[in-house]
């Protein structure tokens, strides 16, 4: 292998990872986001004003 042909085959590396991590980040964020509760209203038994429960 060629010094030339080591450095493409480096620099393409790198780049597939740097692909492949922020792909995985991407993914994190939006399985983060999907995968929230919805707030529900709590009602006290004293008739106070209903509070989000979060």
């Amino acid at each position: 292998m060629t010094p030339r042909a080591q450095k493409r085959f480096t620099i393409g590396g790198v780049l597939v990872l740097v692909v492949l991590f922020a792909t995985y980040k991407g993914y994190m964020v939006t399985v983060a986001f999907t995968s929230q509760t919805a707030c529900v209203l709590n009602e006290t038994a004293t008739g106070a004003p209903a509070q989000r429960a979060c």
